[in-house]
């Protein structure tokens, strides 16, 4: 009941300040329809309530399951039973994953179809599970993440040249889509697992990290590769965003509910399943921690289904229809100082995000705090929020410009920091683009981007995803950069000590 109270008062915390720049926005800048303002206070309590919830669910159940599920694979001690079973827990839990659902479902109204919903959920998927598969490998191999990483986004750059920019932007926006409530921590139990098993002590806090951003790049891949071959090189569309289309306030989330419900217990039935197999053949869990085990499952699908049903029907209507009016009637510093805020407010709303800090703070001792990352991740993505409407305002500006430089100085960093922090780093540009931001940041940029006569709400609306999942690359990094001069500083300043 304490952690349960702890997580509540740590969530609350992070979602009124976004609570009450919207209300602040609507009663003295840009007036929304009542029936959308209540759809949004209503979500609100919804993810008040179900995130807490969600959290401890993962922290007894998701997490632990990956750990055995890892543990299972490398204690076969052979590299194909690994790879093959990595494969295939990654397509898995990604087909699973609600955050990219949510992000099919905008792809394919956008695009009127072109790209059906599935189609894009299972490319996506197909090339996170190689990737996860390919990431263990490099654990077990011990191969340097910087090395490994530049050679996947070699490949990305030279796939990026046979591709249009709508198929660009939806490639990196799936990248940060794919590392979402269901999958982060699977994936962050995943390389633990491994690691603990392979490494010693040192090098086990280095390999616990940079899986998640090895397998956004699958998604990126996937996506460049149907790009390639598929006969709809130019796509176009519109989301309209100046009326509300719903069966009212109450309604709406009568609605919804069902829908997500379906959608939490598919996300999580493929994992259990597993699970159970794994656990008949050689895992053999006591009967008490079984029940732990389902309990915290429990929790985790309550949390997921309330926490999805306030952002889904809550969050995104509000979002679009600020930045729509925004846009429409006050230009566009005020556009771009709000999408600043936006992102910088939206980070300690992201369930991923706090999965991850905490693994951190375990897996370093505390010599690495929770509450760093998030500052130095907020800070990042609220660049983001603003280099993405910027974008949308400024025609001859287009996604490449800045994700190119961005990716590049990004590289170029992993090698000058050290090693935990280029993982971090790559995790935390998956676990930043996450369900909030897929139903908050990116519909107000798609606002924007729809009452812009300039932008297209495709390439425009879709990019800011992959700017989100960029910059912590940068800013996280850095943060390692500093810390390596000040941890010089304090050993050269201990050896003068020694010598006075």
């Amino acid at each position: 009941m304490n952690a349960l109270t702890d997580k509540f008062r740590e969530v609350s915390l992070a979602i009124i300040p976004i609570v009450v720049s919207i209300l602040l926005l609507h009663f003295f800048v840009v007036p929304m329809e009542t029936e959308i303002v209540y759809r949004f206070l209503i979500g609100s309590v919804l993810i008040m309530i179900g995130m807490p919830l969600f959290l401890l669910g993962v922290d007894i159940s998701i997490e632990r399951i990956g750990e055995d599920m890892s543990q299972s694979l490398i204690q076969t001690n052979k590299m194909k039973i690994v790879m093959v079973g990595s494969f295939i827990f990654g397509f898995i839990i990604s087909v699973a994953e609600p955050d990219l659902h949510i992000l099919a479902q905008q792809v394919s109204a956008v695009t009127n179809n072109l790209i059906p919903q599935m189609t894009l959920v299972i490319t996506v998927s197909l090339g996170i599970g190689l990737m996860i598969a390919l990431g263990m490998y490099r654990i077990l191999k011990s191969i340097r993440l910087n090395r490994f990483i530049t050679i996947v986004y070699g490949l990305i750059f030279v796939l990026a040249l046979f591709n249009s920019g709508d198929f660009l932007a939806i490639a990196f926006d799936a990248s940060g889509s794919t590392t979402g409530s269901i999958t982060v921590p699977f994936m962050l139990a995943l390389a633990g697992g491994a690691s603990a098993i392979t490494r010693s002590g040192l090098e086990e806090d280095t390999d616990s990290f940079g899986l998640l951003g090895i397998a956004s790049t699958g998604a990126i891949l996937g996506v460049l590769i149907m790009g390639m071959i598929s006969p709809n090189s130019n796509l176009a569309g519109n989301i309209p965003v100046d009326t509300v289309q719903s069966s009212g306030v109450i309604g709406t989330f009568l609605d919804q509910i069902p829908l997500t419900a379906k959608d939490s217990f598919l996300s999580l039935i493929p994992v259990l399943i597993l699970f159970y197999i794994l656990n008949a053949i050689s895992l053999k869990k006591t009967k008490r921690q079984l029940i732990r085990i389902n309990i915290g499952l429990v929790y985790t699908i309550i949390g997921l289904i309330l926490f999805l049903t306030g952002v889904n029907a809550g969050f995104m209507d509000a979002s679009r229809s600020v930045g729509y009016l925004l846009s429409e009637t006050k230009g566009n510093i005020w556009v771009i100082v709000v999408g600043v805020i936006f992102g910088v407010l939206t980070i300690p709303a992201e369930p991923s995000v706090h999965v991850l800090t905490d693994q951190i703070e375990d897996e370093t001792a505390g010599a690495i705090k929770a509450r760093t990352v998030m500052f130095s991740l907020a800070i990042g993505v609220g660049l983001a929020v603003g280099l993405s409407i910027l974008r949308i305002v400024i025609p001859a500006l287009e996604l490449w410009h800045i994700l190119l430089p961005g990716m590049a100085i990004a590289l170029i960093l992993s090698y000058f920091v050290p090693d935990i922090f280029v993982g971090i780093a790559f995790d935390s540009g998956g676990v930043a683009a996450g369900a909030m931001t897929a139903t908050f940041i990116l519909p107000f940029a798609q606002g924007v981007a729809e009452s812009n006569p300039s932008a297209n709400v495709l390439t425009d609306g879709f990019g800011v995803i992959a700017l989100v999942a960029m910059t912590p690359l940068i800013t996280v990094q850095a943060m390692g950069l500093l810390y390596r001069v000040q941890t010089k500083k304090d050993t050269r300043a201990g050896k003068e000590g020694r010598y006075e």
